[in-house]
């Protein structure tokens, strides 16, 4: 299994180990840590391991707190992917949430994040919440990176579901569950879908394939098994596992 959206650097720094061991136990052989914000970019910069791969991205929400101040992260960012390569396996996690504040302020950094993930030929993670129209609209506008992306902890309608395969995104789902996320599971194809945590402690993540495979009527072995080969082939995993 590979965790395609996880948040290990939120884990305190002597429990990591663990996790990671927990982890490969529990059959995890690589994960993607996705960014939020300047601190946690330093943060991930630090956690170096096998089979862990890092994203580097401007939260919506570290925008909607701070819009004024957006500019300058952007610019940081930027800095950040040109030192980090190879080690930046996507940028994000990026985009639009309507429960954090005003669009109008959040989709300037939206526009510029997807611009600069175009420049560097760099998958995008997509966090949207309650704004998958605004979000489609600027990808469709703008367009999305040659290199694809994903829409993280996806919970929108079947329909909105059908608009971002037909832009070559892949979505991904995790442990929470809704009436809207889980008829959307079901229309997904194989290729295009991927299972997360979204959270510090990625030994989770079979749980997770157990309740996608029991809504696909399938086996979690089955969706541990081609989400695994979606997620490397989204991100260009090197070879290798946790250890």
């Amino acid at each position: 299994m590979i965790d395609a959206h996880s948040h290990l650097d939120h884990m305190p720094v002597g429990e990591r180990g663990s996790a990671l061991e927990r982890a490969r136990s529990a059959g995890i052989i690589a994960l993607v840590v996705a960014g939020v914000d300047p601190p946690g970019w330093s943060v991930q910069r630090a956690l170096v391991a096998p089979g862990v791969h890092h994203a580097f991205g401007l939260h919506p929400w570290v925008v909607a707190a701070d819009p004024d101040g957006a500019d300058a992260c952007v610019d940081q960012l930027a800095v950040v992917l040109a030192r980090a390569a190879p080690e930046a396996v996507a940028l994000g996690e990026i985009g639009l949430d309507r429960l954090r504040g005003p669009l109008d302020a959040q989709k300037p950094s939206f526009r510029r994040q997807l611009a600069l993930a175009r420049e560097r030929d760099l998958p995008v993670v997509l966090h949207v919440v309650r704004a998958h129209g605004h979000a489609l609209e600027i990808l469709r506008a703008d367009g999305l990176p040659a290199a694809g992306g994903m829409v993280h902890g996806y919970g929108g309608s079947a329909e909105s579901a059908r608009t971002c395969l037909a832009l070559g995104l892949h979505l991904s789902f995790g442990a929470r569950a809704s009436r809207r996320g889980d008829a959307a599971l079901r229309i997904v194809p194989r290729d295009r879908l991927l299972i997360e945590t979204d959270g510090p402690d990625p030994s989770t993540l079979p749980a997770v394939a157990a309740r996608v495979a029991e809504l696909r009527g399938e086996s979690p072995a089955e969706v541990s098994g081609y989400t695994a080969l979606n997620a490397r082939r989204l991100f260009r995993l090197p070879p290798g596992i946790l250890v």
